[in-house]
């Protein structure tokens, strides 16, 4: 089986250009295991694509991956930020997880690399 992608759910594009998946394995044995608060509403999803699609915010990581912040208004218990964690790789790169968070100011000291820009 040795060079077979693992079962893709979806694939969208950031607006730095880069192609990342979310895979099953991705999905079931990472995202839902760590943050089980996404298996409460399907819609969550869908809010995961739009954080890599449309991001209010993309930040670099402490090693290759970066980090795409949307606001998201359905959040459990309240509105409050999407943060997608995901490594950018050549042709397509992966999501590592993802979670909610209420203050992300630290995380902006790890350099923004692209803001949304306000009409």
């Amino acid at each position: 089986m040795g060079g077979m992608s693992p079962p893709e759910r979806w694939h969208a594009k950031t607006p730095l250009g880069h192609t990342i998946r979310l895979t099953d394995a991705g999905w079931q044995r990472k995202i839902l295991v760590s943050h089980p608060e996404f298996a409460l509403n399907p819609a969550y999803e869908g809010e995961i694509r739009k954080a890599i699609e449309d991001p209010d915010l993309i930040v670099g990581g402490w090693e290759e991956e970066l980090l795409n912040l949307r606001w998201c208004p359905i959040a459990p218990q309240g509105p409050k930020y999407l943060c997608v964690v995901y490594r950018a790789e050549k042709p397509v790169g992966f999501i590592i997880t993802a979670f909610f968070i209420s203050r992300y100011g630290k995380l902006l000291r790890r350099g923004v690399r692209w803001q949304k820009k306000r009409p």
